[in-house]
């Protein structure tokens, strides 16, 4: 029976630790909570710390009974690798690494304190956690566009069903509505590839898996039995295909609606009422499948060899708290002065000043600018877009996108993530060499693009602080390096495109010599 001193006293080391946690992932915390409540794909991240507190209340006897004492080494060894793994999201600007460093400090705590075998209870709600964080832009836009052009295939297949004329190119959908003269495109951005509902069907799946599994204190992995565990891992995987299959209906109906109602049928709260459909249906066929599962896996003793507990009857702390508290506190204040600190802002001119001449290449017509959702997704702190021309007739796009600052989030999108959504064939990926007039080069990337009827050779890098780089995963590394020695993580992701015609290679000779020129007149823009 514990002493009211010994229950006063381990209030306040858990205080202690939970106030140091909190100053040292505040900036985390509060960025986290941020883009939960804005970004659509992560809105489930708002209720998933309620979700964990059930299951920690729920399992509080368990977890008193397998706390088996404190293992300092181990967790002070969790602990570091915490600390190291936020120092360096922070100074590389990268937030999914400070996200992650959040819940691995948390796991380090938990092992000091009170051992691993506590793990057994804690594995679903670390897994929540995890599946509650915004993973990386670059990794991101690679799950997305797979499930964007699935998605087409798949509502496209269900449009000619009902005898709809369709073409597609990419994830753009044209159709000529009935009696319509001009076609109408759908194009199937992130809202409608199944990535939003998928990330919160996959956290879905858990929760269910969880809450309906045998509770006979069976199993090593959060007390599931064998064939628990086993449909756990099949629903979840069996959410990632229900996401996409509702998102691609929901473009099927749209696609058949625009063809009978026109353009209408692609706005407004029809529109968006279809989007809520979609989750209530993907969530009736995931509740669906589950049925089916614990129907099919209930038979059998699969269970996975059970860890012997060993009542203890209270919990362990006598692990040093000071030390802790000490480490965590030290590290807080380092990386919040890291955070306050600021970065360097270069001085620079704007893009509107660059050249309208560049070589024998001539401006033609005025910039171009986009919508201001396509600048919302694209987050730019400055950036132009114009038509070159040579005295010949032969023309090219021009795009530079410049960032000040990484460190938020905002960051380069690669024409890789971008251009197939719209439609276009990438083929014939090299590097190339781009010649200054100085006798230096510096290495960029080439790409055959086609779309239709279009052909077209694209070379884009990464430039910024001096740098010029073809990897944008080579480009991340420097701008971590230059964040902590120069406090600078600002760049540009500069982009050269002009049609093939009848000569590759002379399309590529032009494409390289505007590239030339432009990189000779960016560092007033871009700088070093």
């Amino acid at each position: 029976m514990e002493s009211p001193q010994d229950k006063n006293r381990q209030l306040f080391q858990t205080v202690a630790i939970v106030a140091s946690v909190a100053f040292l992932y505040a900036t985390v915390l509060a960025k986290l909570g941020g883009d939960w409540w804005v970004d659509e794909n992560y809105s489930h991240g708002l209720l998933v710390p309620f979700v964990i507190a059930m299951i920690v209340w729920r399992e509080w006897d368990a977890l008193k009974r397998l706390a088996s004492g404190p293992s300092v080494w181990l967790g002070g060894a969790v602990i570091l690798a915490a600390l190291l793994l936020l120092g360096a999201g922070t100074l590389g600007a990268e937030l999914f690494t400070q996200r992650v460093s959040l819940a691995v400090m948390i796991a380090g705590i938990i092992v000091y304190l009170f051992g691993l075998r506590i793990f057994r209870v804690l594995a679903v709600p670390f897994a929540l956690f995890l599946l509650a964080i915004p993973i990386p832009q670059i990794l991101f836009n690679r799950i997305a566009f797979p499930l964007q052009i699935w998605a087409s295939q798949m509502a496209v297949w269900g449009i000619r069903l009902f005898e709809v004329p369709t073409l597609r190119k990419g994830n753009v959908i044209d159709i000529l509505p009935g009696g319509g003269t001009q076609t109408i495109s759908l194009e199937v951005v992130e809202a409608c590839s199944g990535i939003r509902s998928l990330m919160t069907l996959v956290t879905l799946a858990l929760i269910l898996a969880y809450f309906t599994r045998r509770d006979d204190g069976g199993g090593r992995v959060a007390n599931f039995t064998g064939p628990d565990f086993l449909r756990a891992i099949i629903l979840m995987i069996s959410a990632v295909f229900i996401a996409v299959i509702t998102n691609a209906a929901r473009v099927t109906a749209t696609g058949v609606s625009t063809y009978y109602y026109g353009k209408q049928a692609t706005e407004g709260s029809i529109h968006d009422a279809s989007g809520w459909m979609v989750y209530v249906v993907a969530l009736v066929m995931l509740i669906g499948t589950n049925y089916i599962l614990k129907t099919v896996l209930r038979g059998g003793r699969l269970d996975l060899d059970p860890v012997e507990q060993t009542p203890v009857g209270a919990w362990h702390t006598r692990a040093v708290i000071l030390p802790l508290v000490a480490v965590i506190v030290i590290g807080g204040v380092g990386v919040n002065w890291f955070v306050n600190r600021g970065e360097v802002i270069a001085p620079r001119e704007a893009m509107s000043g660059l050249p309208e001449q560049l070589g024998n290449w001539q401006q033609k017509n005025d910039e171009i600018r986009f919508s201001k959702q396509t600048e919302s997704v694209l987050r730019t702190t400055d950036y132009t877009m114009r038509e070159y021309v040579l005295p010949e007739g032969r023309s090219a796009n021009l795009y530079v996108g410049y960032y000040e600052s990484q460190r938020t989030g905002a960051t380069y999108h690669s024409p890789m993530n971008c251009l197939p959504g719209a439609g276009w064939v990438m083929r014939d990926p090299q590097y190339i060499e781009i010649p200054h007039s100085d006798g230096r080069t510096f290495t960029a990337n080439r790409y055959f693009i086609e779309n239709g009827s279009y052909n077209e050779v694209m070379i884009y890098w990464y430039q910024g602080r001096g740098r010029s780089e073809a990897n944008e995963y080579s480009d991340k590394i420097n701008t971590i390096w230059d964040s902590v020695t120069r406090r600078r993580s600002d760049g540009a992701m500069v982009r050269i495109m002009t049609s093939v015609g009848a000569d590759e290679n002379a399309a590529v000779a032009a494409a390289v010599d505007l590239a030339a020129r432009l990189a000779e007149k960016l560092d007033p823009h871009v700088p070093e």
